[in-house]
């Protein structure tokens, strides 16, 4: 059975249209309740980021609950807060789940609900479709408003510890104008920090600021003379680094950086998770080291789900999701962050940024198509494919998939060398072009 209104992150759209308007909001709070409860679920705690939508939708939500659950409030808090909470009750006896009421990096018209199970990881599929179907089967709620109750978010930044800089570093921190904006003015400390993206402001979330928009971060970091800047995103769920020359720095190599310091630590993560657009220069770096690598489908939830199957701790996305299991359940922007300005820290400063990779050239083709023809109907493509893995062998990649929200055929190449990605790109396209019957 297929998701409706489910998506990779949730159920997402824009705030307070179908099917987000309050009414059906509060239908999703009825249903979440339901099936939470046949769970064996006491417990909710809800988080928000601070969109003008963010505050209705929370009130609509919990009076769908109703006396179901035992809601606990954090209110105004980053994702990653909401599923560390859960995954800390659930560990306490008593078994939670989360919801968080974000659109993450998406504009401050849209806004969303993203589920967490007991271990502060996103929903099951099969969980997610039980919530649809109660959702679709419900009458009108009718239910009796129960007060909820208010979640510190105190223990979660105790948790992360936060950092005191040294007097002379010098870093620029884009908060988005997003649900990080009070916790990180509490979590970075000392040196010589400038603040963009501050303060919380519904309005103004991801517009122009944010991991999704970094031209202002870059600018920033170089005219302030800066040695970094982090960028979140909405949520705060994911982070992006910018150097001092104003280079994005992205998931791969952030991953790469911290798999170094821990080796020079004496404690070597077993192995490294990505998906299937981690650059295969990671790959490489990782295997001269000594750490296995595996790649699974994009998106964090497989991350999570491969973590487990391995019994490795250490996984990441090249758009900026990090998880470190040692230090939470999920993608952690603030955690990730804290990280990395560590092991840079731990490096002679004249040698702060000599540890990136060398990445592989890559590539990205979209084409737009009318229909969906399943990649494994599309006969030339496939032929295409086949001949140039027998060409170029190990030193190319190739990664062909729809796009989840467009009809979109996305082709990615990625290759040792820039003429390779070229030439597979443009015999992938012609290919595509002609199994989708698009002149």
């Amino acid at each position: 059975m297929s998701l409706r209104y489910f998506g990779t992150d949730g159920i997402r759209g824009v705030a307070l249209r179908s099917p987000l308007t309050l009414e059906e909001v509060s239908r999703w709070g009825v249903a979440w309740s339901q099936v939470a409860l046949e769970s064996g679920v006491k417990r909710l705690v809800v988080g928000w980021d601070p969109r003008s939508s963010s505050g209705p939708m929370s009130e609509a939500f919990i009076l769908g609950v109703g006396l179901g659950l035992k809601v606990l409030v954090l209110g105004m808090a980053p994702t990653p807060a909401v599923a560390w909470n859960v995954a800390r009750l659930s560990a306490g006896g008593e078994k939670s789940w989360g919801l968080m009421i974000s659109a993450s990096h998406n504009p401050p018209e849209d806004n969303g609900l993203k589920g967490f199970n007991e271990l502060g990881e996103k929903l099951e599929e099969d969980q997610e479709q039980a919530i649809e179907r109660a959702f679709d089967e419900l009458p009108e709620p009718t239910t009796i408003f129960a007060p909820p109750a208010r979640l510190d978010l105190k223990p979660y930044l105790t948790h992360l510890e936060g950092i005191t800089l040294p007097p002379e570093f010098r870093v620029v921190i884009d908060c988005a104008h997003g649900a990080t904006a009070e916790a990180a003015l509490e979590l970075f400390r000392g040196g010589e920090i400038h603040w963009l993206g501050v303060p919380a402001d519904g309005p103004r979330i991801n517009v122009g600021v944010g991991s999704t928009h970094l031209a202002a971060l870059a600018a920033t970091v170089v005219a302030r003379k800066a040695q970094l800047g982090i960028a979140f995103d909405g949520d705060g769920d994911r982070c992006l680094l910018v150097d001092g020359t104003g280079e994005v720095v992205d998931g791969d190599q952030m991953v790469w950086l911290l798999a170094q310091d821990r080796v020079a630590c004496g404690d070597a993560p077993h192995g490294v998770v990505g998906t299937l657009m981690t650059n295969g220069g990671l790959a490489q770096a990782l295997g001269q080291i000594g750490i296995p690598f595996v790649r699974t489908a994009v998106g964090d939830k497989y991350l999570l789900r491969e973590l487990a199957k391995q019994g490795w701790d250490l996984a990441a996305e090249a758009s900026g999701h990090l998880i470190q299991k040692r230090l939470g359940p999920s993608g952690d922007g603030l955690a990730t962050a804290l990280s990395v300005l560590r092991a840079v820290l731990h490096r002679p400063a004249d040698r702060r940024w000599a540890w990136t990779f060398r990445p592989w050239p890559q590539r990205l083709v979209n084409v737009m198509a009318r229909d969906r023809k399943p990649v494994e109907a599309c006969g030339n493509l496939l032929s295409a494919m086949a001949a140039i893995d027998a060409r170029l062998g190990s030193g190319v990649r190739q990664v062909v998939r729809w796009s989840g929200t467009e009809p979109k055929l996305r082709l990615m190449v990625e290759a040792q060398e820039a003429a390779w990605v070229d030439e597979a790109l443009r015999e992938l396209e012609t290919a595509a072009r002609r199994d989708l019957a698009i002149t």
